[in-house]
């Protein structure tokens, strides 16, 4: 009868040979321009983000230089409501709408719903990055407060991990007293 031990050894002493020739098989798989290609990805992060908010608070000043400087006066007033009337709008509305569409006549009403905030998030974005911008020139909501507060937004969302989470939660603050106007519109 042959013996096994020999196949035991070869085999024992095929395994990091196999396992060695699987992780070079991995290394070479990588692509050796993804360590170069973060810096381009975080500059047109930068350049992206910066040019979108410019336009969209750049046209929400210019379209309606009142409404911009009474939301603006509104979140410096009370940025705590703004806040939470952000949440409210931001994460319990769509929440609320989603559930609603669980039955067939909600589904009717959750699709031009969730279309709707959406459509406040844009503006209440626009809203926060010219508050941003006001605080920051110390004056009144002009094309210098819009290119302030879209450069901070800019910068804040470049940053690895957090930028998206800080830029969303300085947007509820517009959103909040987007969505309370509308709000107290309709109940007005």
């Amino acid at each position: 009868m042959p013996s096994t031990r020999s196949l035991a050894r070869v085999g024992s002493a095929a395994v990091p040979v196999v396992a060695a020739l699987s992780l070079a098989g991995l290394a070479a798989a990588q692509s050796p321009v993804a360590d170069a290609d973060i810096g381009a990805r975080l500059a047109a992060r930068f350049v992206g983000g910066f040019l979108v908010n410019l336009v969209l608070a750049g046209l929400l000043v210019l379209l309606a230089p009142s409404y911009a400087r009474r939301t603006v006066g509104a979140i410096r007033d009370d940025p705590g409501s703004a806040f939470l009337w952000g949440l409210l709008v931001g994460i319990a509305l769509p929440i609320g709408l989603v559930l609603l569409a669980l039955t067939i006549i909600g589904l009717l009403i959750t699709i031009p719903g969730l279309i709707g905030v959406a459509i406040l998030g844009v503006v209440g974005n626009a809203v926060a990055v010219c508050w941003i911008g006001g605080f920051l020139t110390g004056g009144d909501v002009d094309g210098a407060a819009v290119g302030a507060g879209a450069l901070v937004f800019a910068v804040v969302a470049v940053i690895p991990l957090v930028g998206n989470l800080a830029t969303t939660l300085l947007g509820f603050f517009g959103l909040g007293v987007v969505g309370r106007d509308l709000y107290t519109s309709w109940q007005g």
